[in-house]
């Protein structure tokens, strides 16, 4: 045991918090291997079941990873700093005429770190808080691009954009598969300019359709959502924007006037 005085916690807890103090503190750093299941029971003096449930605990908290075979290990990813009130605002922009990227790509580019992104564009019937910000009657058709993004060839936001029709059809937003790059934005290149947005943040558990194109453990880690409005000069939307982040892969940052 590693303590004689008596602990309220139970078992499974004594062994998650001592372990994710020693990752924090820097004691198990990014790489390191944690003990394993049979040295965590001969140390706690607990059960098999009990000493993996708490390593279950630390995968679902972001804080390790299981190697098949091989262990358990400290997580070595960095978590990419999403910036939401500035991400697209017209006075931050970075995809300024030259360079190679989007505003986001941009954006993770100056952090030192290596973007990607997939992009891929479909006329579907969205769901409905979707038709619902949009103002488009059930059943009517929008086009999406679906995105997913990556930052050092790590998932770490899906990003799916949904215009009405009579702001997207014939557009590149519909015609353009892949990433696309326009200095300004797209919606100033199709005449739809956003001058306001509306966000909305809800954190919830991943559906499985989150687990599959972010590649989360079957276990859940726990995901920001998103939603943007985006509404142009005659204050219609022109856009909903849903990004869904990992909490193990993103750190959101807000700064603003006291």
């Amino acid at each position: 045991m590693t303590t004689s005085r008596y602990d309220p916690r139970s078992p499974r807890r004594r062994i998650t918090d001592e372990l994710r103090e020693k990752i924090r503190s820097g004691e198990l750093p990014p790489g390191a291997r944690l003990p394993g299941i049979k040295d965590l029971m001969q140390q706690f003096d607990v059960s098999y079941e009990t000493a993996r449930h708490a390593i279950n605990e630390l995968r679902a908290m972001g804080l390790v990873e299981t190697r098949q075979g091989k262990g358990s290990y400290v997580r070595e990813y960095e978590p990419y700093e999403w910036w939401p009130a500035v991400f697209e605002h017209r006075d931050h922009r970075a995809d300024k005429p030259g360079p190679e990227h989007d505003a986001w790509k941009a954006t993770v580019a100056a952090m030192g770190r290596s973007p990607r992104q997939t992009a891929t564009p479909a006329r579907v019937i969205p769901p409905p808080v979707v038709a619902r910000h949009l103002g488009t009657p059930d059943g009517e058709e929008v086009i999406v691009r679906y995105r997913t993004r990556y930052v050092d060839d790590v998932p770490v936001q899906t990003a799916d954009s949904y215009y009405p029709l009579w702001v997207a059809e014939g557009t590149l937003i519909e015609l353009a598969d892949g990433d696309i790059n326009i200095p300004g934005g797209l919606m100033a290149h199709v005449g739809h300019q956003q001058v306001r947005f509306d966000d909305t943040l809800t954190i919830r558990m991943p559906t499985p359709e989150d687990q599959r194109r972010l590649d989360l453990a079957a276990t859940g880690t726990p995901v920001a959502e998103h939603v943007r409005v985006g509404f142009n000069a005659d204050n219609r939307p022109v856009r909903v924007i849903i990004t869904v982040a990992p909490g193990d892969r993103n750190i959101l940052r807000w700064q603003f006037e006291a």
